[in-house]
């Protein structure tokens, strides 16, 4: 029993850290602003590191758009409550579309706000 003591507070000590962690898994509506001030949505569903971007066509023209409306691979590279960065990979199996970059932060429960890698602002809420 006396290796119970050490291990029961050194545990303890680490119980900030992991409740520090914010979890991004889930469903979650994406507004975000196109470099032409346009609003536009997108549906992101996480499971741990991993996950899929689908972008939603609000205009006729964008159904056509092979950037739009189909599931794209991302990763989650932070989830924490100062810090959250997510990396889209647009240009996996559809030429023409690019890359993009989300970094924010935790804006209180189920919200984060933050930008593209072009400096667009963007706001997701988890559904």
């Amino acid at each position: 029993m006396s290796w119970f003591r050490p291990l029961f507070f050194t545990l303890a000590g680490l119980m900030p850290v992991l409740a520090s962690a914010q979890s991004l898994d889930g469903t979650w509506l994406v507004s975000f602003s196109t470099r032409d001030t346009e609003t536009r949505e997108a549906i992101v569903k996480i499971a741990g590191a991993e996950g899929t971007w689908t972008s939603v066509a609000q205009l006729a023209r964008e159904r056509h758009d092979p950037c739009v409306g189909r599931p794209f691979p991302l990763l989650v590279k932070a989830a924490e409550p100062q810090r959250v960065r997510l990396e889209v990979a647009f240009s996996s199996g559809t030429s023409g579309c690019k890359d993009r970059t989300v970094s924010g932060q935790f804006e209180g429960a189920g919200v984060v706000t933050g930008k593209l890698e072009n400096g667009k602002p963007l706001r997701m809420v988890r559904q």
